[in-house]
């Protein structure tokens, strides 16, 4: 794990312009060259266009495949679609960002507790350094770092508060039907089973529970997107689309 959320966050207005920008008649270097060196993000140097573009931007939507980037560009007309594909690449790119939303953020919920504080990342990170599971950081950096979790939680909906307050509330819980049907069949692309899908810690960040994810999985499946079904303890999921366009294309 490492500090990196401190720097970039949830970066929707850039993804936006990413994805809008991408020339798909270029090679995948050529593009990148062309972020890094022309700055179409528009962004206030060329460092931190390459930064941007190299450290973020890159590991959320190229490296994964050229289907993501796809997806996400079929998903642009739908705000609430759009974020929540955005929130799993990035934490899927990001190991601290899903540690905190599937750990400590999930389980303040389950215990009631409504809000979250800086002071309160900050104590969580003083743990994970105590586990050994990040580096030991100044007290400077682990303040911009529990300021950058808040910030892009924040900013994928999923906590709500003024840009500047230290304390953040959790939002209740929630995903939009076109970034559940996303995220299910990228947990399918990586290989999950049914039951292995239904059961990801993935679903954490969102708050949801099994009924919730049932609820949805039966909506897809009310969409043609696939077949669901369950009897007793027998569970089967399959696909009636192939790629992962097209399950934006009927999601959107």
């Amino acid at each position: 794990m490492n500090s990196n959320i401190s720097k970039r966050g949830a970066l929707l207005d850039d993804t936006r312009q990413f994805v809008a920008s991408w020339d798909d008649a270029l090679s995948r270097e050529q593009n990148l060259e062309r972020f890094r060196h022309e700055n179409l993000l528009g962004l206030p140097t060329q460092s931190r266009a390459s930064d941007v573009t190299v450290y973020a931007l890159r590991p959320r939507f190229i490296d994964p495949g050229e289907d993501v980037l796809k997806a996400i560009r079929l998903l642009g007309d739908s705000n609430e679609a759009f974020r929540d594909a955005c929130y799993f690449e990035a934490a899927r790119a990001d190991d601290l960002l899903a540690a905190f939303a599937e750990g400590p953020v999930f389980q303040w919920y389950q215990e009631g507790r409504l809000g979250i504080t800086t002071d309160l990342a900050e104590q969580w990170l003083d743990d994970t350094e105590r586990a050994g599971m990040i580096p030991e950081w100044s007290a400077s950096l682990k303040r911009r770092v529990a300021q950058g979790l808040l910030a892009t939680l924040r900013d994928f909906g999923r906590l709500t508060g003024a840009n500047k307050s230290r304390n953040k509330e959790i939002a209740s819980p929630s995903i939009s039907d076109g970034g559940f049907a996303y995220v299910a069949f990228r947990l399918h692309q990586s290989g999950e089973s049914s039951r292995g899908l239904l059961e990801s810690t993935v679903w954490r960040r969102w708050l949801l529970d099994p009924p919730r994810i049932d609820q949805h999985m039966h909506r897809l499946a009310s969409q043609g997107l696939l077949y669901y079904g369950r009897a007793g303890s027998t569970l089967r999921i399959d696909w009636r689309v192939d790629t992962l366009p097209e399950v934006a294309r009927a999601a959107a």
